[in-house]
């Protein structure tokens, strides 16, 4: 089928005026087609009740980019009043007709406009004043995937919002072995590296205006009578209405005899965020349960000179394709039903004394490392000052939309659950994001 388009159409088309988004847009109006699949947002900045700037986003066909493009151009510079007038008969004679199969886009288009100029009606109503320049709608402390996703769905569905990490960005997903190809996520298995994924999730953050500030958060402080959450880093103060801790796990201490010791000053402990490269041609002992210690081993491969992967449990616990992978890598051992009695050495680690539960035997290897991978501890500092409620094993406690026992607190991701997947942390923050949305605007 072929529709007979104006002049007018196809220029708004092929040069679609007042596309982008509003960094702290005043309002937001979103509509779509169900059946046609057409979607649409407008935003506005409003000065003195007048529209002094407007931006559409539309994924649609032709006709409709051309009435997003038509009904901006048309509202820009008129009063609220005077924008809510505009009919969809208005933009479909600005561009001289459209076929009538398509005049429903021009509908979808008006209907968008007076969606962001409901909104920003309904805020005034309800005294929702302008944020100052520190002042966010929501805040998010940590930089790893979970955090991530809730900043950047923060800002997709219109809230201002800023993401706090003084580490590295991507969290445990970036430190520790950032080539190596992420696992257990549907999609992009054995796709793309967690490097690339860091990146892929920084991108969508940056495009969706969030604010990303390379600091650690030093104190919260949330004051009874204000709307506001304070957050300090060494730079100065930033305010939020909502606050998602997003603050990650770090590797437990073992407490085995010689730890303590030759964890400081390079003395040859490592743990799951050590620098694969400083372990370059060494005996290396990795000790510890599950997949973080059978990753960590296969982190190693090609760059230590010899592996001994060992566990206190009878087996990993991990899919045997991950077994199989770290078995084909040159200079391993793996002892399972072993556990690692003592690290001795000088001043720096030089042996690990092992027993074989199964009979006894006590054994003794020379190491130059000795990498732990024996569990994940929350960090919930911040928020056990404030008072918030964790479980017996030190997470945070939330509901099924990640709300903490403090009103305009969710917390997600690692610090929150020891189910340590990349989609669940990513899904965690998403639900975050859309529950403050309805928090904030009332949806």
């Amino acid at each position: 089928m072929s529709f007979e388009y104006s002049e007018k159409v196809k220029d708004h088309f092929r040069n679609p005026r007042n596309v982008g988004t509003i960094k702290d847009a005043d309002a937001t109006g979103r509509v779509g087609n169900p059946v046609c699949g057409d979607m649409m947002e407008i935003q506005l900045k409003v000065e003195d009740n007048i529209i002094k700037d407007i931006k559409f986003k539309t994924f649609g066909c032709a006709s409709a980019i051309a009435t997003s493009s038509m009904v901006t151009e048309i509202a820009k510079g008129k009063t609220l009043e005077e924008a809510l007038e505009i009919t969809r008969q208005d933009v479909a004679d600005e561009l001289d007709g459209l076929p009538p199969i398509k005049m429903h886009c021009s509908n979808l288009a008006a209907d968008a406009l007076h969606a962001a100029i409901k909104d920003y009606m309904e805020k005034q109503e309800k005294g929702i004043a302008k944020l100052k320049e520190n002042e966010y709608e929501v805040a998010v402390i940590g930089g790893g995937a979970a955090g991530l996703a809730a900043a950047t769905i923060s800002s997709y569905v219109g809230l201002k919002t800023v993401i706090f990490d003084g580490g590295q960005w991507g969290g445990m997903l970036n430190k520790f072995c950032p080539d190596k190809l992420i696992e257990n996520y549907p999609g992009l298995t054995d796709k793309m590296t967690t490097r690339e994924l860091t990146q892929l999730l920084l991108d969508d953050a940056r495009e969706q205006e969030a604010k990303l500030v390379n600091e650690h958060v030093n104190d919260v402080e949330i004051e009874i009578d204000s709307d506001f959450k304070t957050l300090t880093t060494d730079s100065g103060t930033y305010k939020a209405r909502i606050l998602v801790l997003a603050s990650g796990s770090s590797p437990a201490k073992s407490g085995i005899p010689g730890e303590e010791k030759f964890a400081v000053d390079d003395g040859g402990i490592f743990y799951l965020t050590a620098d694969p490269s400083r372990l370059t041609g060494k005996r290396v002992l990795v000790y510890g349960h599950g997949y973080n210690a059978v990753s960590a081993a296969g982190c190693l491969g090609g760059i230590a000179g010899s592996i001994t992967l060992v566990t206190d449990e009878a087996s990993f616990m991990v899919p045997e394709r991950e077994m199989d992978r770290v078995k084909c890598i040159e200079g391993l051992k793996i002892l399972n039903s072993t556990t690692l009695l003592e690290i001795q050495g000088a001043a720096k680690v030089e042996k690990a004394v092992l027993e074989d539960q199964t009979g006894g035997e006590k054994i003794e290897i020379m190491v130059d490392a000795v990498v732990l991978a024996t569990g994940m501890v929350p960090n919930v500092g911040l928020m056990e000052k404030l008072g918030v409620e964790v479980d017996e094993s030190g997470f945070v406690k939330t509901d099924k939309y990640q709300r903490t026992s403090l009103d305009g607190v969710y917390a997600i991701g690692n610090v929150a659950s020891d189910i340590d997947l990349l989609v669940v942390a990513e899904a965690q923050g998403t639900i975050v994001a859309h529950d403050a949305y309805r928090r904030l605007r009332g949806g």
